[in-house]
């Protein structure tokens, strides 16, 4: 049986833009230990605000380019 993960796809945004964890974690004002465990999907939840900040900051218009959903085999 498949389990669903939310997974961030916030260090391929990053990637894209060239940027690094400090310069999102300076233009949101959000922690950059927070951005990191976002960027590790070691989070166990994702703030509004915070994706909100996101969002606004890299220009998203998709949720989607920023979150999806992982199918995992449960027994992993």
């Amino acid at each position: 049986m498949s389990q669903r993960l939310l997974v961030c796809d916030l260090k391929n945004l990053l990637r894209e833009k060239g940027w690094e964890q400090k310069k999102l974690a300076e233009l949101t004002g959000i922690r950059e230990a927070t951005i990191s465990e976002m960027v590790r999907n070691k989070n166990k939840m994702f703030p509004r605000q915070a994706l909100e900040k996101i969002i606004n900051v890299l220009d998203i218009d998709d949720i989607g380019k920023l979150l999806r959903v992982e199918y995992v085999d449960a027994d992993e």
